[in-house]
Protein backbone atom coordinates (compact mmCIF):
# COMPACT_ATOMS: atom_id res chain seq x y z
CA UNK A 1 0.00 0.00 0.00
CA UNK A 2 2.58 2.03 1.12
CA UNK A 3 4.52 2.03 -3.10
CA UNK A 4 1.28 2.66 -4.40
CA UNK A 5 0.57 6.12 -2.43
CA UNK A 6 4.00 7.11 -2.82
CA UNK A 7 3.30 6.56 -6.69
CA UNK A 8 -0.15 7.92 -6.85
CA UNK A 9 1.26 11.03 -4.97
CA UNK A 10 4.12 11.63 -7.90
CA UNK A 11 2.51 11.17 -10.67
CA UNK A 12 -0.06 13.21 -9.44
CA UNK A 13 1.80 16.48 -8.48
CA UNK A 14 4.80 16.39 -10.86
CA UNK A 15 4.40 18.82 -13.47
CA UNK A 16 6.51 19.58 -16.86
CA UNK A 17 5.92 22.75 -18.00
CA UNK A 18 8.44 23.10 -20.04
CA UNK A 19 8.36 22.63 -24.14
CA UNK A 20 7.68 19.21 -25.12
CA UNK A 21 6.44 18.41 -21.53
CA UNK A 22 2.59 18.47 -20.14
CA UNK A 23 -0.04 20.47 -21.62
CA UNK A 24 -1.77 21.16 -18.57
CA UNK A 25 -2.04 20.16 -15.13
CA UNK A 26 -4.33 16.92 -17.00
CA UNK A 27 -1.44 15.25 -18.28
CA UNK A 28 -0.29 14.70 -14.33
CA UNK A 29 -3.89 13.07 -13.46
CA UNK A 30 -4.01 10.80 -16.23
CA UNK A 31 -0.70 9.35 -15.33
CA UNK A 32 -1.95 9.30 -11.61
CA UNK A 33 -5.05 7.56 -13.02
CA UNK A 34 -3.53 4.89 -13.77
CA UNK A 35 -3.25 4.12 -9.83
CA UNK A 36 -6.74 4.71 -9.12
CA UNK A 37 -10.38 3.28 -9.79
CA UNK A 38 -14.00 4.75 -10.24
CA UNK A 39 -14.68 8.03 -10.14
CA UNK A 40 -11.16 9.36 -9.11
CA UNK A 41 -10.07 7.36 -12.34
CA UNK A 42 -12.09 9.36 -14.86
CA UNK A 43 -11.92 12.91 -12.94
CA UNK A 44 -8.29 12.96 -12.78
CA UNK A 45 -7.61 13.79 -16.14
CA UNK A 46 -10.32 15.99 -16.60
CA UNK A 47 -9.26 20.37 -17.20
CA UNK A 48 -11.15 21.98 -14.36
CA UNK A 49 -11.84 25.55 -14.21
CA UNK A 50 -9.43 27.55 -12.21
CA UNK A 51 -6.39 25.82 -13.82
CA UNK A 52 -5.80 27.58 -16.51
CA UNK A 53 -4.04 30.77 -14.69
CA UNK A 54 -1.90 28.64 -12.60
CA UNK A 55 -0.40 26.55 -15.86
CA UNK A 56 0.21 29.60 -17.63
CA UNK A 57 2.25 31.09 -14.70
CA UNK A 58 4.69 27.34 -14.81
CA UNK A 59 4.58 27.28 -18.82
CA UNK A 60 5.97 31.26 -18.58
CA UNK A 61 9.15 30.07 -16.69
CA UNK A 62 9.10 26.89 -17.93
CA UNK A 63 9.08 25.00 -14.70
CA UNK A 64 9.02 21.44 -13.61
CA UNK A 65 8.03 20.18 -10.26
CA UNK A 66 9.87 17.22 -8.64
CA UNK A 67 8.17 15.42 -5.40
CA UNK A 68 10.19 13.36 -3.21
CA UNK A 69 8.02 11.24 -0.56
CA UNK A 70 9.05 12.00 2.40
CA UNK A 71 6.75 9.58 4.43
CA UNK A 72 3.26 7.70 3.81
CA UNK A 73 1.60 7.57 7.33
CA UNK A 74 -2.27 6.74 9.01
CA UNK A 75 -3.39 10.57 9.42
CA UNK A 76 -4.13 11.34 12.93
CA UNK A 77 -8.13 9.88 13.50
CA UNK A 78 -8.11 8.41 10.98
CA UNK A 79 -8.86 4.37 11.27
CA UNK A 80 -6.66 2.19 11.52
CA UNK A 81 -5.83 0.09 7.97
CA UNK A 82 -7.63 -2.97 6.84
CA UNK A 83 -7.21 -5.54 4.54
CA UNK A 84 -9.57 -4.09 2.21
CA UNK A 85 -9.14 -0.06 2.68
CA UNK A 86 -6.35 2.23 4.25
CA UNK A 87 -6.71 6.05 4.70
CA UNK A 88 -2.93 7.71 4.42
CA UNK A 89 -1.09 11.00 4.37
CA UNK A 90 1.64 11.76 2.11
CA UNK A 91 4.38 14.02 2.95
CA UNK A 92 6.56 15.58 -0.07
CA UNK A 93 8.66 18.15 -1.15
CA UNK A 94 7.71 20.09 -4.32
CA UNK A 95 10.62 21.30 -6.00
CA UNK A 96 9.89 24.03 -8.52
CA UNK A 97 12.83 24.38 -10.94
CA UNK A 98 12.55 27.31 -13.57
CA UNK A 99 14.07 27.43 -16.84
CA UNK A 100 15.98 30.08 -15.23
CA UNK A 101 16.13 31.35 -11.81
CA UNK A 102 16.39 29.21 -8.38
CA UNK A 103 14.59 26.71 -7.53
CA UNK A 104 11.69 26.61 -5.02
CA UNK A 105 11.34 24.14 -2.00
CA UNK A 106 8.24 23.60 -0.48
CA UNK A 107 6.64 20.92 2.13
CA UNK A 108 2.90 19.43 0.52
CA UNK A 109 0.75 17.02 1.65
CA UNK A 110 -2.14 14.64 -0.01
CA UNK A 111 -4.31 12.31 1.69
CA UNK A 112 -5.60 9.59 0.22
CA UNK A 113 -8.11 6.54 0.61
CA UNK A 114 -6.91 3.83 -0.65
CA UNK A 115 -8.71 0.23 -1.82
CA UNK A 116 -7.48 -3.87 -2.19
CA UNK A 117 -8.48 -4.69 -5.75
CA UNK A 118 -7.97 -7.71 -7.57
CA UNK A 119 -5.15 -5.21 -9.32
CA UNK A 120 -3.76 -4.80 -5.67
CA UNK A 121 -4.33 -1.47 -3.86
CA UNK A 122 -5.88 1.71 -6.24
CA UNK A 123 -6.48 5.08 -5.03
CA UNK A 124 -10.56 5.27 -4.41
CA UNK A 125 -10.41 9.20 -3.21
CA UNK A 126 -8.78 11.97 -2.31
CA UNK A 127 -10.45 13.06 0.93
CA UNK A 128 -10.56 16.11 2.24
CA UNK A 129 -9.32 17.95 -1.23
Amino acid sequence: MPTVARAFATAYAEHDAADGGDRSYADAGKRAARLAVGELATDLGQKRPGQEAPWAALRAHQTKQTVKVTSVEVPDGAPAPTPSTAFVRVVYVLTSKPKSGASERRSEQLALRLVHTKFGWRVAELPWA
